[in-house]
C-alpha cells in the first residue's frame, strides 16, 4: 500500500506539471468506483492531491488558493475579495 501511495503522489505531481487541475484527480472519477474500502480510497485520493499540491507550490502556480480566492503573483489582494478587511 505504501508504494501505491508514493506512485499516486508522483502521478499527482506529474499531472500538475502537465497542466491538469485538482478536478482531474483520477480517484474522483466514476470508473474507479465502486469504493470497497473508504479509507484506502481516500488515502489514494489524498496522495494524488498532495503530489499535485507539492508540484503546484514548487512551480509557483496560483491555481490552488487556500481560501477560495486567487491571489496574483505580486501577493497583493484582489480588490473586493475580503483580504483588505482582514488586514485592517
Amino acid at each position: 500500500m505504501f508504494e501505491d501511495l508514493l506512485e499516486m503522489q508522483e502521478r499527482g505531481a506529474r499531472d500538475r506539471a502537465l497542466g491538469r487541475s485538482l478536478a482531474d484527480n483520477p480517484m474522483s472519477k466514476p470508473d474507479v468506483l465502486p469504493i470497497t474500502d473508504l479509507q484506502e480510497w481516500f488515502s489514494m485520493f489524498d496522495a494524488w492531491r498532495f503530489g499535485w499540491s507539492i508540484e503546484d507550490a514548487m512551480t509557483g502556480h496560483i491555481d490552488m488558493p487556500r481560501d477560495g480566492h486567487a491571489m496574483p503573483r505580486n501577493g497583493r489582494a484582489v480588490p473586493g475579495d475580503g483580504r483588505a478587511a482582514q488586514r485592517a
